[in-house]
């Protein structure tokens, strides 16, 4: 599938950059090596290189279903709001992508690419106690978005990335900034189903793990609020799924 990429993206493919130093003069391309890693619903993600560094380009394209203007404000608005949310992540000591270029006019945001694997991908291959500590730092990093009022959106296994001991979290691109309790307990929800889902053996240690780190990060007391949250939310989906399976059953 061949993709049109933004006017900001093909201009940079043809830019170049100096860099004056001791040893002479060097010239680069300003955008290189550009890699096709994935196509959401909202976004295509591209790996490249950015005046020599490892990046992602991430651009918010344009959806036809929608009309022009709207498309183009809440693209343009999710894209600097993203941005701004990360830049406020990193300042308060979470981990995360360091955006290097933002273009509200395309919706283009060139930010850090972490070498590193998916918490998805090695759970089953670590220790109980390696996973442990990398899940109390999820939960650390979760407590310390949510003091800060900011809510993640879409917090799974496959939105932390492990490197060596160190963790991040990336896709920012459904956060928001709330001081709304039901908002942040389903930051955890959302991160406790993908838990369920996809490492249903590790369940256990995970979930103690992140809480403990949640804790330590917003105190007993704060934690234990959202927590109660987290619990109600999800016995409401409990009783919608039964009300469900009972109207399949009388039909």
């Amino acid at each position: 599938m061949e993709i049109e990429l933004p006017e900001i993206v093909r201009e940079m493919l043809g830019e170049e950059y100096v860099v004056v130093g001791r040893d002479g003069i060097s010239i680069g391309k300003v955008l290189d090596s550009v890699e096709l890693l994935s196509m959401g619903a909202e976004a295509y993600i591209f790996k490249a290189k950015f005046m020599g560094v490892d990046a992602i380009v991430k651009w918010r394209f344009p959806k036809p279903y929608m009309p022009k203007e709207l498309d183009t404000q809440l693209r343009r608005y999710r894209t600097e709001l993203e941005a701004k949310i990360i830049w406020k992540a990193l300042s308060i000591g979470v981990k995360a992508p360091i955006p290097l270029f933002t273009d509200l006019k395309d919706c283009l945001i060139i930010m850090t690419y972490i070498n590193g694997e998916n918490l998805r991908d090695v759970v089953g291959a670590i220790d109980n106690e390696k996973l442990c500590n990398l899940t109390r730092t999820v939960g650390f990093y979760t407590g310390v978005l949510h003091k800060n009022n900011i809510v993640h959106g879409d917090l799974t296994t496959s939105n932390v990335i492990v490197d060596r001991d160190a963790v991040y979290i990336i896709d920012f691109g459904l956060s928001t900034i709330s001081k709304r309790v039901e908002d942040k307990a389903i930051d955890i929800h959302i991160f406790f189903r993908s838990v369920e889902s996809a490492h249903s053996r590790f369940e256990g240690i995970m979930k103690k793990c992140f809480v403990d780190g949640y804790k330590d990060a917003v105190g007993e007391d704060s934690a234990n609020r959202v927590l109660k949250t987290v619990r109600n939310i999800r016995l409401r989906g409990r009783y919608i799924a039964e009300r469900k399976l009972r109207s399949e059953w009388i039909l």
